[in-house]
């Protein structure tokens, strides 16, 4: 980090589709900027924008009455947060000037006025929160807004706001008033959370290589640029994107040695619950000892329909696997389930689950008549029994091809408390609360027609999703609600800024809810009829989802096991469990052992997989594994996935499963663990729920 960080959009589910950071066309930050100012894009408030606003007004395009491009404040009862960026395509262009305006006055106070380390702090944190406010809805509009010059304009703002991120990232005085505020003396005297957060910026900056003499940070600008450009190569292309890959590891590991660590996966796994390579592999072998005998008994009811098929059992093929799973699925799935799972159902059931296991209401209202959105998009009060007004939930449910984020879950505002002790030294007033606003969008309508309405609107009434779109929908709400419980003083880390190992338990945690006949009854009611869904039907549904789960989970260990490896020291080594539980150890040899052709990295890839994968990995298949976008969007951390899947399992399985409708676990989850969004050590609060120590791999996996 540097004062400003931006960490980008979640998006679908890992094995299913795209996922990770879902930016448009894999635009990243530029090499220079070390993660500071963690810039969960939104924009400059009403009450911000009140001493600019003849700026904004002389730098209208049109004439037009002004509507701050920004969120406004409700009473956090009836009243809630309202995108008046939405009021005007142009309002986001608008807001940039004064944002980076204010930017910098908050940069002179910081540099040049006396000030306490905690008020050091709370300065670099609001300067975070205002290019939040001014970039999150910059990425909101430009994913999602169905008008084009809505989605251009804020391309436009971004890319000016982004611009001077990258800008005051690079800056060495703002790293030197770090430094300053790091000395014990002045640690001692911040709070907890400032010093969580200060620990946090000055470790993702070194990553960067602020701290390094002129000369090597331009080495380190360099390498940070190249790397951004094959992300993006290799995200763009859809043909030969393999020497793009080849050269981003490449890359990689030259950035890491030259910041002084032993690999890519080195730095990576910095503030990650696992923390190093070497507990990342012990993980992953302890999974695939544990699932490989399952796996392989799946594998020979494969290899056994391959006969009966082909006439030709044998060595069962990546390719082949990978055909017979869905085939054989379809084949058991229930024929017309879907009409349970319609759109306004599955919304039904996110209420369901909210209210029943965390004892908070999603209550629909109106759009501000500022928030100009069409139909399909509606809009959620998240509410404690009270009333009291805990944040926004916006909905964008159904497909469309102006749509660049299918499937995922955008922060619009993070929810935090603004730091007015600072910010009236250069005359700016918040309110005590800032609500977040998240946006979950999905997919539906996307595997067969929408149903409509008489008068032509879509009907989510009779729009069914396939299980794939009820899951990846529930897995975004759960990303959501971290967002909604997790917020903190510090708004660098609320919601869900957590490491992916953590990050991704709430959403995987929420996916178990639906092998649960007891939950899906309250809401899951055929189309006509309304009759609930029977446990036959459940059953049969979770059998299915299950039939080859040993097989799959193995499939997430070899591509973790794979982005290991790519990103570990060189030469490229690869560990995997050998009979008696011990490890076992491969080293295969540098990228120049390999060459640069492609079939040269598809031989790299099948020695990696050999010892570690169930069936038999030929070229075409492990070239296909490369594809998935993990590898730029999180690099080294794709095992996250697995791992907060595990914890996901071990919370729903010890507290929910007898009894999935617990509120009283519910309630203490959200309180122990999701309400500190990043405020906290995951891994202590996790061992304190669990009361269990989750080091212990083998006994918990």
């Amino acid at each position: 980090m540097t004062p400003f960080q931006w960490r980008g959009v979640t998006a679908s589910v890992p094995g299913r589709g795209r996922g990770g950071y879902a930016l448009a066309h894999g635009l990243r930050f530029a090499a220079h900027v070390s993660k500071f100012l963690d810039v969960r894009l939104l924009l400059v408030r009403f009450a911000m924008l009140r001493r600019v606003g003849s700026v904004l007004r002389s730098a209208a395009r049109v004439p037009r009455p002004v509507i701050m491009p920004t969120t406004t404040f409700g009473t956090g009862s009836a009243d809630g947060p309202v995108m008046g960026f939405l009021a005007h395509p142009d309002n986001l262009n608008d807001c940039v000037q004064p944002t980076v305006g204010l930017c910098k006055q908050l940069i002179e106070e910081l540099l040049h006025k006396p000030h306490t380390p905690q008020e050091k702090h709370d300065l670099i944190d609001s300067m975070s929160n205002v290019l939040c406010l001014l970039l999150d809805p910059c990425e909101f509009v430009r994913q999602t807004h169905p008008d084009e010059r809505y989605r251009n304009a804020a391309g436009e703002a971004f890319q000016q706001g982004h611009d001077f991120l990258c800008e005051a990232n690079s800056r060495r005085d703002l790293y030197d008033v770090i430094l300053d505020i790091s000395k014990p003396e002045n640690l001692a005297t911040i709070t907890p959370e400032a010093q969580r957060n200060v620990h946090q910026l000055r470790r993702d900056m070194e990553g960067n290589g602020i701290h390094l003499d002129d000369a090597q940070r331009r080495e380190i600008v360099k390498l940070n640029q190249e790397t951004e450009q094959l992300g993006a190569e290799f995200l763009m292309q859809d043909k030969n994107h393999f020497a793009a890959l080849r050269n981003l590891v490449v890359c990689r590991h030259e950035l890491a040695t030259k910041l002084g660590f032993e690999s890519f996966a080195d730095k990576a796994l910095r503030g990650s619950l696992l923390e190093t390579p070497q507990e990342v592999w012990h993980f992953l072998c302890a999974v695939g000892n544990k699932y490989r005998p399952a796996a392989e008994q799946e594998v020979n009811r494969l290899r056994s329909h391959l006969g009966e098929v082909k006439g030709r059992p044998g060595n069962l093929t990546d390719e082949d696997r990978a055909k017979l799973t869905i085939s054989l699925q379809r084949e058991y799935a229930n024929v017309g389930d879907e009409v349970y799972f319609t759109v306004a159902n599955c919304i039904r059931g996110a209420q369901v689950l909210l209210e029943e296991v965390f004892d908070l209401k999603l209550k629909e209202v109106d759009f501000d008549e500022a928030e100009l959105l069409p139909t399909p998009f509606r809009k959620f009060h998240c509410l404690e029994n009270s009333g009291k007004l805990v944040g926004v939930i916006v909905l964008d449910m159904f497909a469309r091809a102006s749509k660049h984020c299918q499937a995922g879950h955008l922060t619009v505002q993070l929810g935090c408390r603004p730091h007015n002790n600072v910010l009236k030294s250069v005359g700016v007033q918040l309110p005590e609360r800032q609500y977040p606003i998240v946006m979950l969008t999905c997919n539906a309508g996307s595997a067969g027609p929408v149903a409509t309405r008489a008068n032509g609107a879509m009907d989510d009434e009779a729009t069914v999703m396939t299980p794939h779109e009820v899951t990846t929908f529930f897995h975004e709400f759960g990303h959501a609600v971290h967002t909604l419980l997790g917020q903190t003083t510090v708004q660098n880390l609320s919601g869900t800024r957590a490491s992916i190992d953590f990050v991704e338990m709430p959403s995987q945690f929420f996916e178990q809810f639906l092998t649960s006949h007891e939950f899906l009854k309250l809401w899951a009611h055929k189309i006509g009829t309304r009759e609930p869904i029977s446990p036959d039907i459940v059953a049969r549904r979770t059998e299915v989802r299950n039939m080859f789960r040993h097989l799959e989970v193995m499939d997430q260990v070899l591509l973790a096991s794979i982005d290991q490896s790519l990103h570990g020291p060189q030469p490229f080594t690869v560990y995997f469990p050998t009979s008696g539980g011990h490890l076992g150890k491969r080293t295969l040899g540098t990228p120049s052992d390999y060459g640069r052709g492609i079939y040269n990295l598809a031989k790299l890839i099948m020695d990696m997989c050999n010892p570690i994968s169930v069936v038999t990995p030929t070229e075409r298949g492990v070239l296909r594994s490369l594809s998935f976008d993990h590898l730029v969007s999180y690099p080294a951390g794709y095992y996250g996935y697995l791992y907060s899947s595990a914890l996901a399992h071990r919370i729903y399985d010890k507290n929910f499963r007898d009894k999935p409708m617990n509120r009283v676990e519910g309630q203490r989850l959200a309180q122990e663990v999701l309400s500190h969004g990043a405020a906290c050590e995951p891994k202590e609060r996790l061992c304190a729920y669990l009361k269990e120590d989750i080091n212990d791999i083998e006994a918990w996996v």
